[in-house]
C-alpha cells in the first residue's frame, strides 16, 4: 500500500475547498462556492474489547506531492492532514489506512479560528495575578492551529469490592490546664475525635464513553481538561471534514489507553463507594476493580491548539472546538504574588497582636 493524498477541487474554479464551520460544508476559498457534506450512512457502533493488535505499526516515510503545484514535501510523523508549505493547499492523506484500528467517527470543527482568537484574548484578560504587560502583547502575537485530535473512549461495566472503615465525629470534654497571658490556668475544653467502624461492601456501575486521549503532541493534563464533549453528536467518520485542518493518527495504542481508562474508573467509583459507606469519614482499604463487557471507539476531536511568548518562553493553550472552553499554560506576575503575600502577613501580625490586646 502506498501513501496518497487527496484535495477537494472547487467544481466552479478548480481551486481547494476547506471545511467551513459555520453550515458543516466544503467552501471554495476564492469563489466561495459550497458543497453540502452529507455523512456516509454508517452506523457508529461499540466494538468488544480483545487482546488486539493495535500497536502503531510500521508507518511509511509521511512523503507527499502536492496535486495543485507538484512540490514534494514530509509531514510530521503521525500527521495525516495538513497544507502544503509552498501554495497552502488543504491535503489529506491516507496514513490512518496503515493503521490496525481504523477512524470510525469525528465530531466536525464548530468554533471557527476567528472565534478562538476572540476566545483567547478574552482568556487573556482575564487572568488573575497575570503580569501587566502579558495583557497588552498578546493580542497578535500567538499562533492557532485547527487540528484533529485521535481519542478512545470505553465503556464498562465495572465491580468493586471493597472493606474499609467508617467514621463518626464526636466531641468530648476535658478539664485541662492551658498557657493564658503567661500564666498556668484550669480551662474544659472540647476534643473532637472519630470513632471508627469496620465495612465491606460492593459497588456496581455502568460506565459510558470514559474518554482517554492517544496523542503525544499535546500534554494529556491539556486534552483532559476540555471536557466535557457532545459525543452524541459524533458522526460517521468522513476525510472531507479534515480539509483545511490538521489532524493526526493515534500514537497512544488501545491497551494503554485502557489502562488510563481504569484509572479513571476507579477513582469515579471510589467516590461511589464513600458515599455507600457514609459517616462523616470514609477509609478505604483493600479496593478490587472488575471489568465486564467492555467496548471501545476510536474517534476524533477538534482543537484549536496555540501557543504564545512571554519573557522568551512558550506558553501552550488549547481550545474545545465545539464548546470555546480554553485551557492552558500562564504566567503569574511576582511582584503581584509578593504584595499579596507581604499584605497578607501584616494583617495577621495586626490580628495577632489585637487578641493579645497588645494595641
Amino acid at each position: 500500500m502506498l501513501l496518497t493524498q487527496k484535495t477537494f477541487p472547487c467544481k466552479q474554479c478548480g481551486a481547494s475547498q476547506v471545511f467551513y464551520t459555520k453550515g458543516g460544508i466544503l467552501r471554495c476559498e476564492y469563489c466561495k462556492s459550497e458543497t453540502k457534506i452529507t455523512p456516509p450512512n454508517k452506523k457508529i457502533v461499540e466494538h468488544p474489547f480483545k487482546n488486539i493488535t493495535s500497536n502503531v505499526a510500521s508507518l511509511p516515510k509521511n512523503k507527499l506531492k502536492c496535486p495543485s503545484c507538484s512540490a514534494s514535501f514530509d509531514l510530521d510523523p503521525f500527521k495525516k492532514s495538513s497544507k502544503c508549505p509552498f501554495c497552502k493547499t488543504p491535503i489529506v492523506s491516507n496514513l490512518d489506512l496503515f493503521m490496525p484500528i481504523a477512524i470510525e467517527s469525528i465530531l466536525p470543527f464548530k468554533i471557527s479560528k476567528q472565534q478562538s482568537e476572540k476566545i483567547f484574548k478574552k482568556w487573556i484578560k482575564s487572568l488573575w495575578l497575570a503580569p501587566a504587560k502579558l495583557k497588552t502583547k498578546q493580542n497578535n502575537s500567538f499562533k492557532l492551529v485547527g487540528v484533529y485530535i485521535p481519542y478512545w473512549t470505553f465503556d464498562s461495566f465495572a465491580t468493586a469490592t471493597y472493606r474499609g472503615l467508617r467514621g463518626k465525629i464526636y466531641h468530648q470534654n476535658i478539664n485541662t490546664q492551658v498557657v493564658e497571658n503567661g500564666k498556668l490556668v484550669n480551662k474544659r475544653v472540647t476534643l473532637t475525635k472519630t470513632k471508627w467502624t469496620p465495612v465491606s461492601g460492593e459497588v456496581k456501575r455502568a460506565f459510558d464513553d470514559v474518554l482517554i486521549g492517544a496523542t503525544k503532541s499535546i500534554s494529556r493534563r491539556l486534552t483532559d481538561s476540555l471536557a466535557p464533549w457532545d459525543l452524541q453528536n459524533l458522526l460517521p467518520y468522513d476525510d472531507r471534514y479534515l480539509s483545511g485542518f490538521e489532524s493526526e493518527v493515534y500514537q497512544v495504542d488501545l491497551q494503554d489507553s485502557f489502562k488510563f481508562a481504569k484509572d479513571v474508573i476507579r477513582y469515579l467509583i471510589t467516590q461511589d463507594i464513600r458515599a455507600q459507606i457514609g459517616g462523616d469519614k470514609q477509609k478505604i482499604t483493600y479496593l478490587n476493580v472488575t471489568h465486564s463487557n467492555v467496548t471501545y471507539k476510536h474517534i476524533l476531536l477538534p482543537i484549536w491548539h496555540g501557543e504564545f511568548l512571554h519573557d522568551n518562553k512558550k506558553y501552550n493553550f488549547t481550545i474545545n472546538a465545539r464548546t470555546g472552553k480554553i485551557k492552558g499554560e500562564r504566567p503569574y506576575s511576582k511582584i503581584k504574588i509578593f504584595i499579596i503575600v507581604f499584605v497578607v502577613l501584616v494583617l495577621i501580625i495586626l490580628i495577632t497582636l489585637g487578641s493579645n490586646g497588645r494595641f
